[in-house]
């Protein structure tokens, strides 16, 4: 009975001196991870104050080469750049490979005024101004993991505090511009975001007198 006894408490012993070691390599990886990335947006966020051309071929070494070959000759103001750099990083830290996931843009069908949205305190997007834009025109970029009709439920793309604005199929329509994995609609999204400025359709409404939008209008922030 003793030795049977002894047994079960050596086996119990054992299991939580694993049980031990397992948490403490777990705690161990994740905080270095922490670590690894909080210095590593330290510096980023460092140079992105500090934006010069050298800084920017700094940054560019944690970014995908291919990614940083379609940015680095852009007509980008260098602080753009490099907060869009800042961002995309951050979305490669997180490493979200969940497949299938699709980037998007909803584009105008009929010509007229639309919002001009914008994030108040991370809640729900609020409208700042109004702009015309025309057929075809863009209106926001999107990523997710979800088809048209999860994403955007009754196909009501848009609906303003107090529901006086609504947008819908009959003002917007939705078409998919990439498909991948969830860090690449991600990134890919924040590209035509922070890329939107300097769209053919935007440097023309510039030029006639518009409207400059340093973002898609129905983008509420560059986050």
């Amino acid at each position: 009975m003793d030795t049977l006894l002894n047994f079960r408490i050596q086996k119990r012993f054992v299991l939580y001196a694993l049980l031990l070691v397992i948490t403490t390599v777990f705690i161990s990886t994740w905080l270095q991870h922490k670590i690894e990335e909080q210095v590593q947006q330290t510096v980023v966020e460092h140079i992105t104050k500090e934006a010069t051309k050298e800084s920017l071929e700094a940054i560019s070494r944690a970014v995908d080469v291919e990614v940083w070959n379609r940015l680095k000759n852009l007509p980008l103001d260098e602080k753009v750049l490099a907060k869009l750099l800042q961002d995309i990083i951050g979305i490669q830290v997180a490493e979200n490979n969940l497949p299938d996931c699709n980037q998007y843009v909803l584009k105008v069908l009929k010509s007229g005024m639309f919002p001009v949205l914008q994030s108040v305190h991370g809640g729900r997007p609020e409208i700042k101004d109004w702009i015309w834009l025309n057929v075809g025109d863009v209106w926001r970029y999107g990523a997710t993991a979800f088809n048209k009709e999860k994403r955007y439920p009754g196909s009501i793309f848009f609906t303003s505090k107090d529901e006086s604005v609504v947008l819908t199929v009959k003002e917007l329509e939705y078409s998919v511009q990439y498909n991948g994995t969830m860090m690449e609609v991600l990134i890919e999204e924040k590209i035509k975001i922070y890329t939107y400025s300097i769209l053919p359709e935007c440097i023309a409404r510039v030029n006639a007198g518009g409207k400059y939008l340093i973002k898609s209008p129905g983008n509420k922030t560059y986050k």
